[in-house]
Parts: structure tokens; sequence; C-alpha cells
């Protein structure tokens, strides 16, 4: 079965209560006040221990099932009770991975997958193999579905607030069938910020929402530009490359121009260019998402100078005034 090559991370993150929070940690590491080392790590594996695979990553058909195996290591001195689980995963509000919580439903691969044992208790320094499945609908949609294995440790017992620590892998599943790369925009707001020197330049907030509205993950690339009337004074930034937007997924960012003269109205353009998916590059061979918006630009020192000045002129053309008509009344 061909597999697709996608770069992949353990993932590691803890649950207090109802809130999850990313560790960036291949393996968990003990609280703080733990008498033992607890640690643990998760990893593709066969029947016969881990294989040096990175991640889960199977192309299927539609109704297909596909057996595997995952490793859990028991890095620590102590025997581990371990929970195993699947879920869905998510991109974070600024692009990352996680996964849904425990008690947060899987509509998807967290549903495909089912894990021979819930729990594993694992000897010290050693590693248990379990067995997993994944079931493909019959009427699952084509594209890439995401999610990931877990091993959890809950600690905390009696005490009023429970804490989980996690270690997981993902678990990719590509599904036969047509596929769309696509991406775009929405959301689109500027707002322009000046200083006061009345001919210093300012600053554009640009914040817009890149949605994948295709079926594959996808990497991307935005920018932003703006420029001022007939085209003068652009200005432009790139931001890095969001390494893996889920299908369905969107994330919401904001960028600062600055340089920017106060002209008048300034054309502000967003791109999000597809760059690859999976090891496929897309570059130039889908189109990029885009959209457009205006701001105006304008130095409300310089503004207000102008309008004080314009007060003073209507001020003294009325007291000219004035003066001419008492005068006139006075000969007559």
């Amino acid at each position: 079965m061909r597999t697709l090559s996608t770069a992949v991370r353990l993932i590691g993150t803890a649950l207090v209560v109802t809130s999850l929070l990313p560790v960036p940690r291949a393996s968990a590491q003990p609280a703080d006040g733990d008498t033992g080392r607890q640690t643990w790590s998760v990893a593709p594996a066969s029947a016969a221990g881990p294989d040096g695979r990175a991640r889960f990553d199977y192309v299927v058909e539609p109704g297909m099932r596909y057996d595997d195996h995952l490793a859990v290591r028991n890095l620590g001195e102590t025997e581990l009770a371990l929970d195993l689980y699947a879920g869905d995963a998510v991109n974070t509000g600024t692009g990352g991975f996680d996964l849904l919580a425990r008690d947060e439903p899987s509509t998807v691969v967290g549903q495909w997958i089912t894990v021979s044992a819930p729990r594993v208790v694992v000897p010290a320094r050693e590693t248990a193999i379990v067995p997993f499945n994944v079931t493909v609908p019959a009427d699952a949609e084509p594209g890439d579905h995401v999610g990931g294995l877990v091993a959890a440790l809950t600690t905390g017992g009696d005490t009023p607030v429970e804490v989980e620590r996690r270690v997981g892998s993902r678990l990719y599943v590509r599904v036969a069938g047509p596929i769309n790369a696509s991406a775009r925009i929405d959301s689109l707001t500027a707002t322009y910020r000046g200083t006061l020197n009345p001919v210093g330049t300012g600053e554009v907030d640009v914040t817009y929402t890149i949605v994948n509205d295709g079926n594959l993950r996808l990497a991307l690339r935005p920018s932003v530009n703006a420029s001022g009337p007939l085209g003068l004074v652009e200005r432009g930034a790139t931001g890095e490359v969001l390494p893996e937007l889920l299908p369905g997924n969107a994330v919401t960012l904001t960028h600062t121009l600055t340089g920017i003269w106060p002209l008048g109205p300034h054309d502000v353009r967003v791109r999000a260019e597809p760059v690859t998916s999976a090891t496929q590059d897309l570059a130039r061979a889908v189109e990029p998402a885009t959209a457009g918006t205006t701001v105006w630009a304008l130095s409300w020192t310089a503004t207000g100078t102008l309008v004080l000045f314009i007060g003073l002129l209507v001020a003294l053309w009325r007291v000219r005034r004035r003066i001419r008509a008492l005068r006139a009344a006075a000969k007559s």
C-alpha cells in the first residue's frame, strides 16, 4: 500500500479540568511534585515492535479496513497505566496541529479507529504493542482525513483538579476519489494607524481568515500588500508558510504594513498561495486564494490642522465683511 510522506511530529497536550493546553514534548514529562519520573512515548509499530515510521499514513478505498499497531513505551522507572483513545485533528487558532480532547466527540477519523485495548499497563522500561484498526465507511468522502492515537495518564485521584497528560501520534487517511485543493479568504479588514507627525508615515493592520474549503491538507504561503493612489508607494509583507491547514479548518492572521503615507485610499490585497499537500508540489498548479479591500490612510493631525486653517480663513473673511458693513453704515 502506498503511503503519503508528510512532515510530522509527536504531539503532547495536558488537560486540566476541561482546558486543553499544548505541550511541546515528544513524550510526557513528570508534573511538579511527582515522586517518580513518569514519561512515555508512542510510535507506529508492527506486531514485533516499533518499525521506524514517523506517523500513520494510509491511502485507502471507501469501505476498507486497515490493521496496524501502536507501540507504547514506558521510559520511566515505575509501572504506568495509560488510557488509549483516538481523536480527530483540528487546527488551532494560529494554525498549529491539535487533537480533540477525550470529551469532545470525533466525527471522522476518531470514529473510524478501534483500539483493541482502551487501557494498557506498561512495566518500567518496557514497550507494549497495541493492535488497532481503521475501518473506512463505505460512504467516506474522498480526500484527507486526519486524526491521531493518544496514550494518556490521568492524575489527581480524589482531588478537585484532575490533570491529564497525553502523548499522541498523528494518523493520516487519504480516501481515494476526486480530490480538490482549494482555499479562500474571508473576513478581510484593514485599519490605518497614523502618527502625530502630519507628514509622517503610519501603519496598516490587515486581518483576514484563510479557509481550507477543499478536501486536501494544504501548506500555504500568505502575503499582503497595499498601494496608494495610482499604485504609488507600494508596501508588502510575506508571512511564514502555514505548514498544514486541514480540510474544513481555518486560521486567522494579522499582518502590519509600515511606511504607509497618508495619501488617501489604499488598495489592500491578500494572497494565500498553496505550496504543497503532503509531498505534492502545488506551487503554480493550484490557484491562490485572493481578496481585496480599501483603507483610507489619512493624517488626522494634518486634517485637523487644515480644518483649523480653513476655519481661521472663514473667521477672518467674516470679520473683514463685518468691518466693511460697519464702514458703509457710518458713511451713510
